[in-house]
């Protein structure tokens, strides 16, 4: 009886190790949709604020564009004279900063 029932635990540990294996490789056991694992970009992009458009570089995930990142590359009053030209600079500092974020290994 008692060699029946190491038998019997051992074949248990098997299959749940087999489980086990099955489950971690076939990625059922990472956070699907997470902020953690998905796919990711960075986008240079502007959007107003109050009476200013801010440049902004955005990480997103690639599936459904849900922000994970933010950062504010500049804010311009949208009554400045100068507005074209700030927002070509500003957009173009931010064009350059995401293309080096992606260049960078998560």
């Amino acid at each position: 009886m008692t060699m029946t029932m190491v038998r019997a635990l051992v074949v248990l540990g098997v299959v749940v190790a087999v489980v086990y294996v099955i489950y971690a490789v076939s990625g059922s056991g990472r956070q699907r949709g997470g902020l953690t694992n998905a796919r990711t970009r960075w986008v240079a992009t502007h959007h107003a604020v109050n009476d200013a458009t801010r440049i902004v570089v955005r990480k997103v995930r690639v599936d459904d564009d849900v922000v994970i990142d933010e950062h504010v590359i500049a804010e311009i009053p949208n009554g400045d004279p100068d507005f074209d030209r700030r927002f070509l600079e500003a957009m173009a500092d931010a064009r350059a900063r995401a293309a080096l974020f992606e260049s960078e290994p998560d």
